[in-house]
C-alpha cells in the first residue's frame, strides 16, 4: 500500500540528484529504475529536468564504458606510455 503522506520517494530521489546536475542516473535495482525512470519523465514534462538526462541500469552503464574503453585501446593508446601507467 502506498503512503500519501508526504513528498514520493522516487521524486524525493530525483531532486537530490538533480541538484549535482547529471547527464546519466545509475542504480543496480530494477524497481529503482523504473521507478526513478517515472520520476524524472514527470520532471521532464515540467521543465525541470534536461531532456537529455536518463536512468540506466549499472549494468549498462558498465557496458557502455567497457565498449567506449575497448574503442580508445584500438584507436590509440589511451594517453598511457605504453605501460599501462599515464603519460606525465
Amino acid at each position: 500500500m502506498e503512503e500519501r503522506i508526504g513528498k514520493r520517494i522516487n521524486t524525493e530521489r530525483i531532486e537530490e540528484a538533480l541538484a549535482l546536475n547529471p547527464d546519466t542516473i545509475s542504480t543496480a535495482c530494477p524497481y529503482c529504475l523504473v521507478m526513478l525512470g517515472d520520476a524524472i519523465a514527470a520532471k521532464k514534462s515540467t521543465g525541470d529536468a534536461k531532456d537529455t538526462l536518463e536512468v540506466v541500469d549499472v549494468a549498462q552503464l558498465l557496458a557502455r564504458s567497457a565498449r567506449t574503453t575497448a574503442a580508445v585501446a584500438v584507436d590509440g593508446d589511451a594517453g598511457t606510455d605504453g605501460s599501462g601507467a599515464a603519460d606525465g
